[in-house]
């Protein structure tokens, strides 16, 4: 049998890993756009927040650590979707 690589076709068990991955990542992407979207609203409608500000917006060292760390964390948790229990994330 040849080495995976990027003309060989999945297997039954990475096609399933894939779809497990695939709908993590859509349930996240959802759950953070209704709650972006309720934060965006009652700003606005407190008149707390102009949302160019957002885009404007420059984190400190401390809020991107914060943030790594949480990338970091949703890497992970798709990483153990998909590898084999056991086998370290690269």
């Amino acid at each position: 049998m040849s080495a995976p690589g990027p003309h060989q076709p999945l297997d039954h068990v990475n096609v399933a890993q894939l779809v497990a991955v695939s709908l993590r990542l859509a349930m996240e992407v959802g759950v953070l756009r209704d709650r972006l979207r309720s934060h965006e609203l009652l700003l606005s409608r407190h008149g707390l927040l102009d949302p160019a500000q957002v885009d404007a917006l420059v984190p400190d060292a401390a809020d991107q650590g914060w943030r790594l760390a949480q990338h970091r964390a949703l890497i992970e948790a798709l990483g153990h979707d998909v590898l084999k229990p056991g086998q370290p994330l690269p």
